[in-house]
């Protein structure tokens, strides 16, 4: 319930960010803050065991500059919930996150469909006892498509497929873990507001 009132919140942050028309927005508002909402695949696996897909639900947050109609670049950080924690069990609790930096390519100057690469720092956290915490590099790449809304605001379609190395550690599955990875197909929803002045 908590974690349902916190995304409204921010859906409805993003949307009040000021708001220009779609045309216009490309030429005269570089910086852009987003929300993602989804779902994805998310399969954790390590040497010793190999591990099953499982839905997770995906939230997200990122923002940046965008140089160029056909270029934007920024930061990412977004994360699948594995398990979710609860106050009441401090044993409870899974989850695989990312944050770095990621490149959109507009490659057709009417079109706004957009191709996205980043690389950066994947992080495991497990809050069982036992659980030890993982980290270690971690990419994305995919594709969105941006829908015009009312002012400065766009959605956007995405799938995306990401996939890191967590070091050794530990996992739900099993204790010890060495060469703990995750890869992890990714379906969301992601509202886009543009805001801000070129000089």
């Amino acid at each position: 319930m908590k974690l349902a009132f916190f995304v409204s919140e921010c859906v409805l942050g993003v949307g009040l960010l000021p708001c220009a028309t779609a045309q216009q927005l490309q030429h005269s508002s570089p910086w852009w803050a987003t929300i993602d909402l989804g779902a994805g695949q998310l399969k954790l696996s390590s040497d010793q065991q190999e591990g099953n897909r499982e839905t997770t639900f995906a939230l997200g947050f990122s923002g940046g500059y965008q140089p160029t109609d056909r270029l934007r670049v920024g930061l990412h950080f977004n994360g699948w919930l594995l398990r979710a924690s609860d106050l009441y069990d401090p044993t409870a609790g899974e989850s695989v996150s990312n944050l770095g930096a990621v490149v959109d390519v507009f490659p057709f100057k009417r079109n706004r469909l957009f191709a996205r690469g980043g690389y950066g720092r994947s992080m495991y956290t497990i809050n069982r006892p036992s659980g030890v915490d993982g980290n270690g590099p971690g990419w994305e790449t995919g594709a969105g498509y941006e829908i015009p809304m009312r002012g400065r605001s766009r959605l956007v379609p995405m799938v995306e497929y990401a996939a890191g190395r967590l070091g050794n550690g530990s996992s739900g599955i099993s204790q010890m873990q060495t060469g703990l990875n995750y890869s992890v197909v990714e379906f969301r929803l992601t509202m886009i507001c543009s805001f801000g002045h070129r000089r």
